[in-house]
């Protein structure tokens, strides 16, 4: 209840303040668009689970960096959804599109799946160093059967894409197409296995 009432009043806050300074909010999402390569049935169903990670990053602030040691938020941009759920609706969707899978349910359904699939974002971040400015995308995937959860295969796929400004719109298209490289990468892995 405290941390209700604590999130609500710091939802309170940066309204007021956003409203005073006169800037507004940018909300962005995720989008895996572009090509995904086709492929035969190879799942009968597939349940995708709910993305876990750091609990602070999993939410609707979009986080940079500027050293290994500290991390900070962008004040005036977030993501529109938390991003547990913008990520699941994005490899939900490739799964879909490239036809791997007869059926692709969500964690929430009831229905028995042959398959798991488990993801853990180790990193999702904007990394800026003197080096330049670059999403910091790092997510980790396991293949689980589905009657006893046995883990069939698991890999973590890690993408450093150069951003070509050092905002959040920069680290949002950058973030995007590190997003459309996973699909891709999660197609071709879980078409092996």
């Amino acid at each position: 209840m405290t941390r209700l009432l604590s999130l609500a009043v710091a939802t309170v806050i940066t309204l007021m303040l956003t409203a005073c300074s006169g800037r507004s909010l940018q909300m962005y999402t995720l989008s895996a668009q572009g090509t995904l390569p086709k492929v035969s049935p190879r799942f009968s169903s597939l349940r995708v689970d709910y993305p876990k990670g750091i609990e602070d990053t999993m939410g609707t602030r979009i986080y940079f960096s500027r050293s290994d040691l500290t991390q900070s938020y962008y004040s005036y941009s977030q993501w529109s959804k938390s991003l547990n759920r913008i990520l699941m609706a994005n490899l939900i969707e490739a799964l879909q599109r490239s036809g791997l899978a007869r059926t692709v349910l969500d964690y929430a359904s009831e229905a028995e799946a042959a398959y798991e699939l488990e993801s853990t974002v180790y990193r999702f971040e904007h990394r800026i160093t003197p080096e330049g400015s670059f999403a910091d995308v790092s997510i980790g995937l396991r293949l689980l059967r589905g009657r006893d959860r046995h883990l069939i295969a698991s890999h973590i796929f890690s993408y450093r894409i150069p951003c070509r400004s050092t905002d959040a719109a920069g680290f949002v298209e950058a973030a995007n197409q590190a997003v459309s490289r996973l699909s891709v990468d999660m197609i071709k892995w879980l078409a092996k296995r």
